[in-house]
């Protein structure tokens, strides 16, 4: 189950507990607005969290700018992606045998 499947279930469970049961004619307006401003928040948040996260990365680098903190980052992808190069075979002792 991914993450925006848990925060709907949560959000749907919010409103039905301040609502009541979907099928309730009163009050769909409100649960509607209710709904849409969980979701915003919830989006409010998951950017607040990805922003701090650029921020921690760049004070761990020593990046000043925000300039600065993408070309280190840049940097520190293109390290990793050329680490992931294929592997050389390790043959063992027995494994060079004519069968």
């Amino acid at each position: 189950m991914s993450a925006d499947s848990h925060s709907v279930k949560l959000i749907n469970e919010l409103v039905i507990a301040v609502y009541g049961a979907p099928g309730a004619v009163n009050g769909a307006r409100a649960r509607y607005a209710l709904t849409q401003a969980l979701h915003a928040l919830t989006r409010l948040s998951r950017s607040e969290q990805l922003m701090e996260m650029q921020r921690d990365a760049a004070r761990a680098a020593g990046a000043a700018s925000r300039r600065e903190m993408r070309t280190v980052l840049r940097r520190i992808a293109g390290r990793a992606a050329a680490g992931q190069g294929q592997l050389p075979l390790a043959l063992g002792a027995g494994d060079d045998a004519a069968p």
